[in-house]
């Protein structure tokens, strides 16, 4: 849903009245998605006209580096926790990222938003390679549930053919969110994501598999498959164990079709639910504790 133009100003009074956490802090209160994108928009926008944000062609030359980090990461959780208790303890740690740029047709800024989530208390954070991969970008920024808004500083590991980039948030005092090193298949997941813009929505599954891809630069890089539901927007974003550490990173969809015909694939039969599993992130860091 994207705000007119001309309510713009009537949408920043309100967000000023009425800040995002009075609208999202609970499981049970309403999310509005048409304010979150303005905040993201409108925020970033001011810090870029400000020159208070990294130049998007300096981020692109960091992506392309593929360096590695020392992280120090909080502990592991090893008790199970509910759906909605890994909803409440983990939320604040989810990040709506991305970056905002102008079209042609207008002065204003537009928002690209996918996911991505906090590892460290000064403000590590993780998200896609394909995130991050986009140079004609106005400024790269991350926002919390809160409306708490942050520029991406500095890209400082990253890994193409994991579809892994690792940024540093400007800011402090961040709610980090725990990292295991793996989960068996069979057991439960769940996601925390922003599909087409429908932000901070659940999904519960299962780990399905893990596989290795198949082609392309990604060709031999690990990967793992889960029932939970997620689409375009989301990507970057985390999925969780029963404890509610993260074991995964969102990355793509693939469709199974069972024919074609006229160059037109008919009768989808199945939906890959593709992300990078959370070895791969700490394959990325030199240290951490787990």
């Amino acid at each position: 849903m994207r705000i007119p133009h001309k309510n713009l100003l009537l949408t920043t009074l309100l967000i000023g009245l009425f800040p995002i956490k009075a609208l999202s802090d609970g499981n049970d209160r309403p999310i509005d998605d048409a304010i979150i994108k303005v905040l993201f928009e409108t925020k970033l926008g001011e810090l870029k006209d400000e020159n208070k944000t990294t130049d998007a062609s300096l981020i692109s030359e960091q992506l392309k580096e593929q360096n590695k980090i020392n992280a120090n990461l909080p502990k592991a959780p090893t008790s199970g926790l509910h759906s909605s208790e890994i909803y409440k303890n983990r939320k604040n740690g989810v990040l709506c990222l991305g970056n905002i740029y102008k079209c042609d047709r207008c002065s204003k800024w537009h928002g690209n938003i996918a996911g991505g989530f906090i590892i460290t208390k000064d403000g590590l954070a993780v998200t896609n390679y394909h995130v991050m991969k986009n140079s004609k970008a106005g400024a790269f920024g991350a926002m919390n549930i809160q409306g708490e808004l942050y520029p991406i500083e500095k890209i400082v590991a990253s890994s193409e053919k994991d579809d892994l980039a690792i940024v540093k948030l400007r800011g402090d005092d961040f709610t980090p969110l725990p990292i295991a090193k793996s989960a068996p298949v069979g057991s439960d997941v769940i996601v925390i994501s922003h599909p087409e813009g429908r932000f901070y929505t659940v999904s519960r599954g299962i780990i399905s598999r893990y596989y290795k891809q198949r082609g392309g630069k990604e060709k031999g890089s690990p990967r793992l498959a889960i029932t939970a539901d997620f689409a375009k927007g989301s990507s970057g974003s985390p999925v969780f164990d029963i404890t509610g550490s993260v074991i995964g990173v969102v990355a793509a969809t693939n469709s199974i079709y069972y024919s074609k015909s006229e160059g037109i694939e008919r009768n989808l039969q199945m939906v890959i639910k593709s992300c990078i599993p959370s070895s791969s992130i700490l394959k990325l860091l030199e240290s951490g504790n787990l």
